[in-house]
This record gives structure tokens, C-alpha cells and sequence, in this order.
């Protein structure tokens, strides 16, 4: 998750999110089950890779990193059910209100 995370619904949402020169200024994605996506530059046109099984653990980390540094909200608690975490991660982040830039994370 950058400053600028977006939450994306499908493949094509993250193709008009996502601006191939700035792929490499991503630093995590993931995918509905809680797997990390790599995206890369390809023909000027992203493409989304899935890397692996799903990572909740690390998604979570990145989650709760995300929310301490740019929102005022608190992460959604953790939960074991990956697709409905990401759900509820996805409902916040739409509405969480956003620091107007990054605090040190308190962790």
C-alpha cells in the first residue's frame, strides 16, 4: 500500500488505477484471498501477476501499517476468514479520512 492506496475491484480497475511508470513505486498488492500480486510494466500496459498462496499474515502487517501511518482510523480487526477481512479493509479504506501526510508508524 502506497499513500495514494486505492482499493481495486477487479483487474480492470487496477489497469485504470495504476500507471505503468509508476508500477515500481508500488509497495505491496494483493489480491481477493489475501495473495500477493506483482505488477509490472509490460508495453506500457500492467500486468498483474499472482505470487504465491495467500500471505494473511503479511497482509495483515501491511494493513495495520497502512492505517497507522496515513488514516486517523484503526485497522479493521484481523480476521481468519481472509475474504471477508479484505471486505472490511476495503469498506474502511473508501471511508477512513486520510492524515494530510505520513506519521512514523508506531510500531
Amino acid at each position: 500500500m502506497t499513500s495514494g492506496s486505492t482499493v481495486c475491484e477487479s483487474d480492470r480497475d487496477i489497469q485504470l488505477a495504476v500507471e505503468p511508470d509508476f508500477v515500481d513505486d508500488i509497495v505491496a498488492a494483493y489480491d481477493g484471498l489475501g495473495r500477493q500480486l506483482e505488477l509490472l510494466d509490460v508495453g506500457n500496459q500492467v500486468t498483474i501477476l499472482v505470487s504465491g498462496p495467500p500471505q494473511p499474515e503479511q497482509l495483515h502487517r501491511r494493513v495495520q501499517e497502512y492505517f497507522d501511518c496515513w488514516t486517523r482510523e484503526a485497522a479493521p480487526v484481523f480476521q481468519e476468514d481472509a475474504r471477508q477481512y479484505i471486505a472490511s479493509v476495503a469498506a474502511l479504506a473508501r471511508s477512513a479520512a486520510a492524515r494530510s501526510k505520513k506519521c512514523k508508524p508506531t510500531r
